[in-house]
């Protein structure tokens, strides 16, 4: 796994005194935004003396006296009621490291790393997974090898990243550089501690480093002759026999363990998708069934846990004791909506994107992947009952929640399109399909649909009545 390679990096270090190079730099930093590191320096503080603060990294690059900071600790939950740590570095360190990241990842991409690596890389996100999986489950790749890495990120060994880092950088002075930042450690509770082993999340480099990590283990599957999708420490093997899954299981054992990295066995499982669903990237297959025709078919549509939590923020954002203006509402919301649905919707996306493709090569091969959308409709219909039960608690101490229902005839579906204007699940994932349609449009679909709805009801109303 550590054969040199024949093109490597050199004099990288001379690339990064170039004070263009520092202000495209910082304008990244300021983009991705937040919070300050141990310095307490905020984005907008350091924004004050730009040209000074951007000079002094300057001259500490040129004079080699550039010492890292160790990053702030913070830590966010995870779904399992865990928490994540994150480590925040300073702005000025989050400046250096973008820099460097802008002149290593480009050799990178083009020279080193596998095709079936998706995460954290440009032009790589998890529409391109799910088209990855969906192609290769038509093609028969149904016995997956479902792993996740042990706190990943926690526990990738120095020293062997290093030895790693040296197989591409010849460049001392920067490999020096990335040493000092590994080994910078972290602040907590006003105490500096240092770990063995590591790379920060939250660090703008650590992505990077990860990548050119597992990329070890991303050649090793492909020279084993093995299907694999990888997005950051979350993978699947997939092949066409248990044999071989077997055979996958043991080579992925066998590189982890040689790169000092431990399977996660409370999230690793082996699949035989004729019988077994499987989760990724928040995204569930649903095993293979069979039509009334006898035509194979499985469906993608969103995990339990991502509904669960959606529903959840829904829930947080929208209290029935809140009595915002419709501008507030509509301000609160879109962006988070819009977020959540539009990650959501790739599932759509990347269906069609494989049903277009197999149109387009015209081989004779069938997507048997379908995208459930339902899910979209319901947490649609749960966002506009909360807002119902909102609007129905203006001006009064209490309100139920059945209350909401009696707003149905004064609050249409159409209204929270039309008039409120908020993000809509529903309309963002017919437009996948249908690119020219208009909200316009939509809303009459709405109205449409609505109005059924309401004869049906009627009819039933109608039809059981004694």
């Amino acid at each position: 796994m550590n054969e040199p390679l024949k093109h490597k990096l050199f004099s990288v270090y001379g690339l990064l005194l170039k004070q263009e190079t520092l202000e495209l730099a910082w304008k990244k930093v300021k983009e991705n935004r937040g919070c300050a590191g141990i310095d307490k320096v905020s984005i907008q503080e350091f924004e004050e003396n730009l040209d000074e603060n951007l000079s002094l990294i300057f001259t500490e690059l040129k004079t080699k006296t550039y010492k890292p900071s160790p990053v702030q600790r913070k830590y966010i939950p995870k779904k399992n009621g865990k928490r994540r740590p994150l480590g925040i570095p300073t702005i000025k360190d989050r400046i250096i490291q973008q820099a460097l990241k802008m002149k290593l990842e480009p050799f990178f991409e083009e020279t080193v790393f596998h095709d079936n690596s998706c995460g954290f890389r440009p032009n790589r996100d998890a529409e391109l997974v799910l088209k990855k999986i969906i192609t290769r489950l038509d093609n028969g790749y149904v016995y997956i090898y479902d792993f996740d890495i042990k706190s990943y990120f926690d526990k990738i060994p120095h020293k062997k990243l290093m030895k790693v880092l040296n197989k591409y950088v010849s460049d001392g002075t920067v490999l020096d550089m990335i040493w000092k930042w590994l080994k910078a450690g972290y602040m907590e509770d006003g105490t500096v501690k240092h770990n063995m082993s590591g790379a920060p999340q939250g660090a703008v480099i650590s992505p990077l480093l990860s990548n050119i990590y597992l990329n070890e283990l991303d050649w090793e599957l492909d020279k084993g002759g093995f299907e694999f999708v990888r997005y950051a420490d979350d993978a699947v093997v997939m092949c066409k026999s248990k044999e071989e899954l077997e055979q996958a299981k043991v080579l992925v054992n066998k590189v982890l363990n040689e790169l000092g990295l431990e399977i996660a066995e409370d999230k690793t499982k082996d699949i035989d998708f004729h019988d077994d669903d499987f989760n990724f990237l928040g995204f569930r297959f649903q095993h293979i069934k069979k039509s009334a025709k006898g035509n194979s078919y499985y469906i993608l549509t969103a995990s339990e846990d991502t509904i669960k939590q959606f529903r959840r923020e829904i829930k947080e954002l929208i209290k029935k004791t809140y009595t915002f203006s419709f501008e507030k509402w509509r301000e609160i919301l879109n962006p988070i909506l819009r977020g959540k649905f539009n990650y959501m919707i790739i599932a759509n996306k990347a269906v069609k994107a494989v049903k277009d493709k197999y149109r387009e090569l015209n081989n004779g091969m069938v997507c048997k992947c379908i995208h459930s959308s339902g899910y979209i409709n319901h947490l649609d219909s749960k966002i506009r009952h909360r807002l119902r039960v909102a609007f129905a608690n203006r001006g009064k101490k209490t309100a139920r929640y059945r209350d909401g229902y009696m707003l149905t005839l004064k609050y249409p579906n159409s209204f929270f399109v039309s008039t409120l204007g908020i993000t809509t699940g529903g309309y963002l994932n017919r437009k996948v399909w249908n690119e020219n349609l208009t909200i316009e449009e939509y809303i009459e679909k709405i109205k449409v649909r609505s109005s059924k709805k309401a004869d049906k009801t009627a009819f039933m109303k109608y039809a059981l009545a004694k």
